[in-house]
């Protein structure tokens, strides 16, 4: 059997489709029972923002390459549709079906479909794109309800970290699906559990890495079956939007980037050398790994989005800024990222409580010892009976073990900067910034002499090492969380 390959498509390739201008030769529906459906008009109009004026697909708006990752569903052709002036029209393809977009205007538009039709989308329950047969416009709102194209996108950096994930396709075949680093694929709901070891081997990237292109033309075979020969990076994109894998046909050519030396690639063990490679830095851990171990010393660098806006991003050090490729020229005024009250670092941990009103309602504030709560703004007389501490059996350890567990992340401040905190049932953690790995560790419960039962967090970097204390489990918004490390603030869950 030929390897399948799915298509990976960086953010930094040029992603172009192949369209012809729409024209009075497509074919009308003499006679088909066709629905008005706002439901249409909806999906048809945020599935053209994938797409520029051009027909391309927009790089940044589709960061897996895949229809159904990247927007929600795709529809399984033909698909009858008619134009609001009643002309109606028969849609072959996802190509024809973008001609469609790009020359619809407000005078002129799809607002009407014809049921019932199936689409493919992906069940999170069972890993698989399965096919769903939409009966009428309540069906199609639910379906969009699903999509919640309302949702704000996740903000992820255009770092290159390619993570995968393995997903069923409507005829069985397993295939993987790549995103471009982590971030990507948490906002699409998955989770480190989630992710293939083998991503490396079985992810192909064409035409857009650092490491080679294809020679063109090269043919693929589509998961249709179908052959087709391509001439550019363009055209192949294109041709795997809406695949699910394909398989090359050998031989074919590629030109390494270091020497220029074109290589013949005469099957798929070959490739998988090229692969290897190339990708052998993304098989796990971080080449910054030993600058986290440094003492936390903040730099910021100003980096430029894909959207052109400036932002400033904060490395716990000199040495993981350096080690990311930016240098001392590089570096710029870091606002606000001291360690907040540092001159009570070395105060015992000895928690004092103080009452605070928000929306109304008055809630209890934990600070590790009274320095840090003075340091905050509060005086002796604002400190109240710290309740929750002398009540042992408030957090009982198994809380704390299903709250660390299941909330899947935990998010941590240090000086300015967000870390992620990921604890495993084996007793594993894992901390990272940025999608990248910083360090990791073990954790298990643990009780203080006060009476207070936590987590001991027990990284290979003391920088992320310390006893976090829970307060209140029986809060119906979550316990109160406090690191005995006063340098690590505000850690929330995933679950809040």
């Amino acid at each position: 059997m030929m390897k399948n390959f799915k298509l990976f498509l960086l953010s930094f390739a040029l992603i172009a489709s192949v369209f012809t201008s729409c024209t009075n030769d497509e074919p009308v529906i003499e006679e088909q029972n066709i629905d008005e459906s706002a439901s249409i008009t909806t999906s048809l109009s945020q599935l053209r923002l994938q797409f520029n004026s051009q027909g391309n697909m927009i790089p940044t708006e589709n960061p897996t390459g895949n229809i159904v990752f990247d927007f929600c569903f795709d529809f399984v052709y033909p698909l009858n549709l008619s134009y609001n002036n009643g002309t109606t029209v028969a849609v072959n393809s996802l190509e024809d079906l973008v001609e469609v977009l790009i020359n619809s205007t407000d005078d002129l538009y799809i607002n009407g479909v014809a049921f019932p039709f199936d689409v493919e989308t992906y069940n999170d329950d069972s890993d698989a794109i399965e096919v769903v047969t939409i009966n009428n416009e309540e069906e199609f709102a639910d379906l969009l309800d699903d999509c919640d194209f309302d949702e704000q996108d996740c903000e992820c950096f255009e770092d290159y970290n390619p993570v995968c994930v393995e997903v069923v396709a409507p005829d069985g075949e397993t295939f993987l699906m790549t995103y471009p680093n982590a971030c990507y694929a948490e906002c699409d709901g998955f989770t480190q559990e989630d992710f293939a070891e083998n991503c490396e081997e079985d992810y192909n990237c064409p035409g857009g890495t650092d490491c080679f292109t294809f020679n063109f033309p090269l043919t693929i075979i589509t998961d249709d079956n179908v052959e087709i020969t391509v001439n550019s990076q363009e055209e192949l994109d294109t041709a795997l939007y809406d695949a699910y894998y394909f398989d090359f046909v050998y031989p074919f050519e590629v030109t390494l980037a270091e020497d220029e030396e074109v290589v013949t690639v005469n099957n798929v063990e070959e490739f998988e050398d090229i692969l290897e490679d190339c990708f052998g830095d993304y098989e796990g851990g971080n080449e910054c790994d030993e600058c986290f171990n440094e003492e936390f010393d903040p730099v910021c660098v100003e980096i430029e989005t894909a959207t052109g806006e400036i932002e400033t991003v904060t490395f716990p050090n000199a040495c993981v800024a350096e080690c990311e490729g930016f240098n001392e020229e590089d570096f710029v005024e870091c606002d606000d990222t001291e360690i907040p009250c540092e001159e009570c670092l070395d105060e015992e941990f000895d928690p004092v409580c103080v009452e605070v009103e928000e929306g109304g309602q008055v809630e209890v504030i934990t600070f590790p010892n009274a320095c840090v709560a003075e340091c905050e703004g509060f005086t002796e007389d604002d400190f109240v009976e710290c309740e929750d501490i002398n009540n042992p059996s408030d957090c009982s350890e198994d809380d704390i073990e299903d709250f660390l567990i299941e909330c899947e992340f935990w998010t941590v401040t240090i000086g300015d900067q967000e870390y992620i905190y990921e604890f495993g049932a084996d007793g594993t953690v894992n901390v990272t910034i940025n999608n990248d790995s910083v360090t990791s560790g073990t954790w298990e419960i643990v009780t203080t002499p006060t009476g207070a039962v936590g987590a001991a967090v027990n990284t290979n970097s003391g920088n992320f090492a310390s006893e976090w204390l829970f307060f209140g489990c029986d809060n119906p918004e979550g316990p109160e969380v406090v690191s005995t490390a006063e340098w690590i603030t505000n850690i929330e869950s995933g679950c809040e």
